[in-house]
Parts: structure tokens; sequence; C-alpha cells
């Protein structure tokens, strides 16, 4: 990330709202070499506070080269010198990376499923994330991940979008009133954690309903706590949506997707999903039904089962810069996997796409009239 940009106002929003870091709290930022001048930012913040602060920094051609020429059980192992830092550390917060888009067809395939990127053991399912959980809930450290530092000149051309306007949407999104997300999402977490019968429509001809059934929802609000340091998760920023697992035998109806969809590098153009009884029966798409097929028979036979929604809240996002399940406005449908969720559909990975314009009702009760969030 360029060194011109002023990164001060983002490692204050780390520490004062998304962790609330106070004097003397230990404090652990891991970077990639091509965010030290973030992690330098917020370093100095806590310098400021006299927090007592641990930087250190991963190399993304190291950190291939280990997992191309390192075996299985050195790449699921936690070094000692990380569980002691670990086992001394209040707040844990790292950039994401690295800056080149994984190649993960060069990757041996028996390693793959044990890459950690994400870390939280909601969507990484490596022995490695498991093992750091452990450590972390253990020591109850609270920890974060800066998502926006996907943002890169590779990974933007990599995924043809713009890179100085993706990267400028994602640091926005950072900088945002977290507190108003949380308030917000507290109010429609009494609303959608119950029973009841939801219909979704769009301008462009959506129309499905679907029941609620009293599962727990999920919130990303970028605010870390202590539930979530005794869980071992981990928020991160951008933050601003939530979700919850549905009735995954109720969904009737057709979805049309107005916006191109991206799945890995391909591009899905005018998507329309048919289903009965929670299940996709038909699809077409103009662009990308390969990629889309690929995905339902490499997820198993539970792929193609309807399994959550969800509404964005962060109102610096826009659509289209790989974060629109959080957007203000969208709508967000998925399907596959969401036994995290405390879903019943054990499917092997999970597909979802947002949509814009979208009237959402809860029995007789309005959330959302195209487009515009009324909770």
């Amino acid at each position: 990330m360029p060194g011109s940009t002023d990164y001060s106002p983002l490692a204050k929003e780390v520490l004062n709202s998304s962790l609330r870091v106070r004097s003397g709290d230990r404090v652990w930022i891991q970077s990639w070499d091509h965010t030290l001048d973030l992690a330098a930012a917020i370093a100095s913040e806590c310098s400021s506070r006299a927090c007592p602060c641990l930087l250190s920094v991963r190399h993304g051609d190291v950190w291939l080269q280990s997992i191309m020429r390192g075996s299985k059980k050195q790449l699921v192992s936690i070094a000692p010198q990380e569980k002691a830092a670990l086992g001394e550390t209040d707040f844990y917060i790292f950039t994401m990376g690295p800056k080149n888009p994984v190649p993960w067809k060069s990757i041996p395939e028996e390693k793959r499923d044990e890459v950690s990127v994400w870390l939280d053991i909601r969507y990484d399912r490596s022995l490695y994330a498991r093992r750091w959980a452990r450590i972390a809930r253990a020591n109850k450290v609270k920890m974060l991940a800066i998502e926006a530092t996907l943002a890169t000149p590779e990974r933007a051309k990599a995924q043809e979008v713009d890179y100085e306007e993706w990267r400028d949407v994602m640091l926005r999104g950072c900088i945002i009133d977290h507190r108003t997300i949380a308030m917000r999402a507290k109010r429609l977490t009494k609303l959608i954690s119950g029973k009841g019968r939801l219909s979704v429509t769009t301008p462009t001809g959506t129309r499905l309903t679907f029941d609620l059934d009293h599962r727990p929802v999920g919130v990303s609000d970028g605010i870390s706590t202590e539930e979530m340091a005794e869980k071992g998760r981990i928020a991160f920023l951008p933050a601003g949506a939530i979700e919850v697992s549905v009735d995954e035998g109720s969904a009737d109806g057709r979805i049309i997707y107005e916006a191109p969809i991206r799945l890995g590098n391909n591009r899905l153009e005018n998507l329309v999903l048919e289903l009965k009884d929670g299940l996709i029966v038909r699809y077409s798409a103009t662009e990308g039904r390969e990629a889309f097929e690929q995905y339902l028979k490499g997820g198993g036979r539970h792929a193609a089962r309807f399994s959550y929604f969800g509404f964005g809240l962060n109102p610096n996002l826009r659509h289209g810069f790989t974060q629109d399940d959080k957007v203000l406005g969208e709508l967000t449908l998925g399907f596959g996997c969401n036994k995290s969720m405390g879903g019943k559909n054990s499917a092997k990975d999970q597909w979802w796409a947002s949509m814009t314009g979208a009237t959402a009702r809860l029995d007789d009760y309005t959330l959302m009239a195209e487009g515009k969030l009324l909770v």
C-alpha cells in the first residue's frame, strides 16, 4: 500500500472502536511485506498509548515457498515463537495477503486444504487455524483482520477491477461508525432470529419465499468482543453484514441476479435460479454458466440447497468490489454449507451473491423496500 497514504485514521479506528485498546494492553501486529506502512501506523498509535507492541512481518514469496517446499506437517505447525507470543498477547491484529493471488492450482492438491489464509475457523478449515484458535481461546485474545489490504494492483488485475477505486472503497469501508452498525444489527437480530415467512422481490423478476427457523444470527460489525475471544473468532475490516441460516427445505421461487457476479476469476452474467423445496432445479446464465456448474458439482449433493440470507450494513462500500454482502442496501442469498452458521446443510463449499434494489418482507413487516433498509 503506497507510503503517501495517511493511515492514522484507520489505526485509531482499529484501536478505539474495533478493539478498544487501553494503556498497557499487549498488542501483536502481523503484517505482510506490502502492508508495512499501515502496520507501522498502528504500531505508532500503540506507542502513543504506552502499549507494549510486537510487529512481525511475513514475506509473500517466502510464505509461498514454505508451502511448496515444506511438508504437510510443517504447514500445519505453529512455530514455538508464535505460540509464546500469542500467549503474551491481549490483541492480535493482522493484515490480509499476500499481495499476489494465491496460485492454488500450483499448490499440491494434498496441501491445499491446509493452507491457512483467513485464520478464522468459520471459514478456514485448516488444522493450523484450528490450532491457532485453541491457543487464542485459552488466552482470550481479541483478534482483528484487516481485509482491506487484499486490494493490491496484482489482485486487481486478476479480478479485472480498477485498483485505485477498489483500494479507496476498501479503506473508506474500514473508517465508519462501527457502533452505529452494531446498533442496527442488534435491531435486525431481534426480527430475523425467530420464526416467519420471508419474501424477496426485485424489479427484475426475483420472486422468492422461505422460512426462518430460530437460527443464530451472525453479525459482522467490526467490533471484537469477549464472547468472540472465548470462541477464537476474528473480527474483519471492512465490516457491515448480518446473516442467518434458514429452513433448508423451505425456499421456493425464482432468483434473478441483475448485476455481474465474480466467481473466482470467472464472471457470471444474468444468472437465473429456479428453486423448489429449497433446491436449485433449473439455472441459466448468458455468461459463466460452466463456472457455476463447477461449484455445484464440486460442492456435493447439498451445494444446490438454499442455506442463508443477509443484509449489508456498510454505507461506505460499493457493489462490485469484493464486499457486496456488506454494502448497505444489498441483500445476499447463499447456498451450500451453513454448518458454521448453526444450519443443517453440510455441503463441501458455499456460494453466495448479492442483489440491489430488493424488497424484503417478514410476514407483514417490510424490512427493506427497493434497496432501502428500513430497520
